[in-house]
């Protein structure tokens, strides 16, 4: 796994941080702080917690990001993919995750699928699905 530099590392805020717009942030196992790694963007799906829910396809180096779920849970849906999720990008449907969004709108501009970017943010595992993500997104820049 990668580290950030110290100017990256600033960008990260972590789930159960105030700020970080994540709700039920204690089903997020933080793996790494903070990291950064590169791919190409494989889908992009909205969710109801106004969340982008987006596929990464790594970079051969950054390979040990994801773990088996990544491509074997809810009948690989995630594709072997890193999942990001920038948060509150969306409108929010999902009631237990309204207050987490109310009064922010995330900035970061999602590229389409098929881009490929640099992403940084706390490496984290999803504790209720079992997969490995990015979340949430700090940044997501166009290589």
């Amino acid at each position: 796994m990668t580290s950030t530099s110290p100017t990256e590392r600033s960008k990260c805020v972590q789930p159960t941080d105030a700020g970080s717009h994540v709700y039920h942030p204690d089903r997020l196992q933080v793996v790494q702080p903070c990291i950064a790694a590169s791919g190409t963007i494989d889908f992009e799906r909205h969710e109801a917690d106004g969340d982008y829910h987006i596929g990464l396809k790594l970079d051969p180096q950054y390979a040990g990001l994801v773990n088996s779920c990544n491509a074997t849970c809810l009948g690989g849906a995630e594709r072997g993919d890193l999942v990001l999720e920038p948060v509150c990008e969306l409108p929010v449907t999902q009631a237990d995750a309204v207050a987490a969004c109310t009064g922010y709108h995330n900035p970061l501009i999602v590229p389409p699928v098929g881009s490929h970017v640099t992403v940084t943010g706390p490496h984290v595992l999803d504790l209720d699905h079992g997969w490995l993500e990015i979340h949430p997104v700090a940044s997501l820049v166009v290589m």
